[in-house]
C-alpha cells in the first residue's frame, strides 16, 4: 500500500487539515460497513450457517488482523521445521498472494526440490520452500484443493494455512495471530479507513497470540495491556525476530565469501534497499547491527526487481563508494543471479522466543 494518508491509517499520526480530516472520515466509514459484513460472515461460519471443510490431517493457522507485515513467513518457517523434527511430513498452503501463475494449484516445491520460483510463484512461498527442503509448498486461491493435494498426492499429515486468519472455510485445530508489538492495531480503524482487516475483536476466534519483533519492553507491555483490555485472558507469547547471517546472492567469485557472519558489515558503508510491507523494520535492524547505511532504497511490497533496477542500484552504491548491497531475504528470490563487481547480501531471519510460553508448547505436542 503506497499512499500519502498511509502513516495516518497506521496510527503513526492523526490527519491534518480539512482534506485528511475529511478522506479520513469517509474512509473509516467505509471501514465499519466492511467491519460488518466480516462480522457477520465470522457469525455464520461459527453457527454452522455457512459450512467449512474439514482436512484429513491437523491444520494449523498462522493469520494477523492487520494488513501488511507481522513476521508470518519466519513462523511459519519456525513451526514447520518444529513438526519436521518430530517427524511429521508437513505441507505448507498459501494463497500465493502476487504470484503470476494462475493455475488453481501451483506446486512450489516437493519433499524433493523446489518447482516453481518467482515471478510464477509468490516469493513468501518461494522462500519458504528454499528454507525449508522436504516440505511440501503449494499455493492456490482455493486452500480446500491445496490441501487436499498436498494430504493425497505428496502423503502430508499436517498442513500449516499461511495468511489465513480470515480464511473460515477450513477448520483448523490450532489458530495462531500475530501481533506486530510496533503497531498491533494500526489506527484502531478497519480497511479501508486503517490498516485492520477486521475489528480487533475477532481476536477471541483464535487460540493465541504471537506478539512479533517484541524487542522493546516498554512497547511489548502497551500490547499486551492493549489485548487484554480487548479480549481478557486471551494467551499470548512474544517473539523476536533474530538476523543471523548474510548470504551472498550475487557473483562474484571467491573475493566474497558465500556466507558472512551477522556482524560482517559493522561501521562499512554500504547502500541497503528492499521491497517489503515494513521496510521501516529492515532500516532498524540495520541501525542495531551498526551499518554505515549510505543510501535506502525502498520499493513497494512484493515488488519484482528486474535488471535495470538491479543495474541502477549497483551504479548508485559505486557512486557512494559502497562497499555492498543489502537487502531481505524476501527480496532475495525475486533477484536472479547477477555478475557485479559489488557483493550483494541477503539477510537471513529467523524466528526467536525468548521464553516460549507454557501454553504454546503444550499446545504444540498436543498436535
Amino acid at each position: 500500500m503506497t499512499t500519502p494518508l498511509l502513516p495516518i491509517l497506521a496510527g503513526e499520526r492523526p490527519p491534518q487539515g480539512f482534506y485528511e480530516k475529511t478522506v479520513v472520515w469517509a474512509l473509516q466509514i467505509v471501514g465499519k460497513l466492511y467491519g460488518t459484513i466480516q462480522r457477520t460472515r465470522a457469525v455464520l461460519y461459527k453457527k454452522g450457517l455457512l459450512s467449512a471443510y474439514t482436512a484429513p490431517c491437523p491444520i494449523i493457522s498462522i493469520g494477523n488482523i492487520t494488513v501488511g507485515g507481522t513476521g508470518k513467513t519466519p513462523t511459519v518457517i519456525w513451526l514447520a521445521k518444529y513438526f519436521q523434527n518430530k517427524g511429521r511430513k508437513v505441507g505448507v498452503v498459501s494463497r500465493g498472494y502476487r504470484q503470476q501463475s494462475k493455475a488453481d494449484v501451483t506446486i512450489v516445491a516437493d519433499p524433493d526440490k523446489i518447482i516453481t520460483t518467482t515471478p510464477q510463484a509468490a516469493d513468501e512461498a518461494v522462500l519458504i520452500a528454499q528454507k525449508l527442503p522436504g516440505v511440501t509448498v503449494i499455493t492456490g486461491p482455493n486452500r480446500c484443493k491445496t490441501i487436499g493435494v498436498a494430504t493425497q498426492q505428496y502423503g502430508c499429515n499436517l498442513i500449516i494455512m499461511d495468511d489465513a486468519f480470515q480464511h473460515m472455510q477450513v477448520k483448523r485445530d490450532f489458530d495462531l495471530v500475530l501481533l506486530d508489538c510496533n503497531a498491533p492495531f494500526s489506527n484502531g480503524h478497519i480497511l479501508p479507513g486503517g490498516l485492520l482487516r477486521e475489528n480487533p475483536l475477532a481476536l477471541n476466534r483464535c487460540d493465541g497470540v504471537i506478539i512479533t519483533r517484541a524487542d522493546n519492553l516498554q512497547k511489548l507491555k502497551h500490547t499486551q495491556d492493549l489485548l487484554s483490555q480487548i479480549v481478557p485472558n486471551k494467551k499470548s507469547c512474544a517473539a523476536l525476530h533474530k538476523p543471523t547471517n548474510w548470504r551472498k546472492i550475487s557473483q562474484t567469485g571467491a573475493k566474497h565469501p558465500a556466507t558472512m557472519p551477522i556482524d560482517g558489515f559493522t561501521n562499512i558503508p554500504v547502500l541497503a534497499f528492499c521491497g517489503i510491507a515494513k521496510p521501516e523494520s529492515f532500516y532498524a535492524t540495520l541501525d542495531r547491527l551498526e551499518i554505515s547505511i549510505m543510501d535506502f532504497s525502498s520499493y513497494s511490497d512484493h515488488h519484482i526487481f528486474d535488471k535495470n533496477n538491479i543495474e541502477q542500484l549497483l551504479k548508485k552504491a559505486a557512486a557512494l563508494n559502497a562497499q555492498a548491497l543489502l537487502c531481505t531475504e524476501k527480496d532475495a528470490v525475486k533477484i536472479q543471479e547477477i555478475l557485479s563487481d559489488l557483493p550483494i547480501y541477503a539477510l537471513a531471519m529467523e524466528l526467536y522466543f525468548p521464553n516460549i510460553s507454557p501454553w504454546l508448547q503444550k499446545q504444540l505436542e498436543a498436535i
